[in-house]
């Protein structure tokens, strides 16, 4: 059940409580359900790129106060998408990745417990939880082998949410979503999130770095689509304990990506360089998702080619970049 105009009848009117909805996925979810007609809260410890008609909470999922204070308002949607990202960085600044990630998801879902018995949450999970790929395309009976705290906290919060659900009758779901792309504020996006990361390069007319030859396979997916994803899981009552794989489907080496968002630009260039260590220890080969168990039970696929999302991020971020500029000589 993805088709639009059905997706804006069933959310109309509903609430969503959208945390780390200033980020990336979370401002382009939060826009999606104000157009749908919900009542959208949005939690965040800064403000952000936050959507319009949403309402904005500063706060931080870590403080158990603060998420009390929220979900007993009685939300009929939590979306975590509050996390301290990337695999690198969650060994260098373990305790905050382990506070934000798990800490802050089991926040939400005792609350739930507690105070709003009725919410369902939607928790973006990561393909990290995977680790090394031993096969492919890579379905959800795929072994949990993460190799970073980012993906073993990941697998954590899945966790989380089984036993939540099991023990409390908790009503959730979890969508493994691959490497998502798409419009971006590019001063608040990190450069872990390095599709987006290499496309504001390009466009900029830098040369980006790539690790080895290039031919490393990753599962490309356009913002929108994922945002389809979560919004049909969520709002689907027999997707409540399941687990779903969202991604493109089919695998895309880094170098063909890079060589696309170039020509898309036309301009910027690449090098290739020899593994750094640090990313070479994380590195969990190639992925491609197996998305037949969304597609069969919840009727979701992706709509967006890689060509044509590349195409749309691109014009997009030109876009901003020449109103950023006016805005600046106007105050100038």
């Amino acid at each position: 059940m993805t088709e639009p105009a059905l997706m804006a009848r069933r959310y109309h009117g509903k609430s969503a409580l959208v945390t780390g909805g200033a980020g990336f996925i979370g401002t382009h979810l939060s826009r999606r359900l104000v157009a749908y007609g919900a009542d959208v809260v949005v939690l965040n410890r800064h403000a952000g790129s936050l959507a319009d008609g949403a309402e904005l909470v500063l706060g931080d999922v870590r403080s158990e106060a603060s998420v009390n204070a929220l979900v007993a308002r009685g939300f009929d949607y939590v979306f975590n998408l509050a996390a301290y990202s990337g695999q690198v960085p969650s060994f260098t600044d373990h305790e905050q990745s382990l506070t934000t990630n798990c800490l802050g998801h089991l926040n939400l879902l005792e609350a739930i417990r507690r105070l709003s018995p009725e919410t369902t949450m939607c928790f973006p999970s990561s393909r990290l939880v995977y680790g090394r790929t031993r096969y492919l395309p890579v379905d959800e009976d795929h072994p949990r082998e993460a190799r970073s705290f980012y993906g073993i906290h990941k697998r954590t919060c899945e966790e989380y949410c089984e036993y939540y659900g099991l023990r409390f009758g908790v009503k959730s779901v979890a969508l493994r979503i691959a490497n998502p792309y798409g419009p971006h504020d590019p001063a608040g996006h990190n450069r872990y999130n390095i599709a987006n990361w290499m496309i504001d390069e390009i466009i900029a007319g830098r040369e980006v770095t790539v690790f080895g030859r290039g031919e490393q396979l990753r599962d490309y997916i356009y913002i929108d689509d994922a945002v389809d994803a979560m919004l049909c899981a969520a709002i689907d009552h027999t997707a409540a304990g399941r687990i779903y794989n969202v991604g493109s489907g089919s695998g895309t080496a880094l170098i063909d990506f890079v060589r696309c968002v170039i020509e898309c630009a036309t301009r910027g260039g690449y090098k290739l360089v020899e593994w750094p260590q640090e990313f070479l220890q994380v590195e969990t080969g190639d992925y491609a998702a197996d998305i037949s168990r969304i597609g069969a039970e919840l009727g979701w696929r992706p709509r967006v080619s890689l060509r044509e999302g590349v195409a749309r991020t691109v014009e997009a971020q030109r876009t901003a970049s020449k109103d950023s500029a006016a805005r600046l000589k106007r105050a100038a």
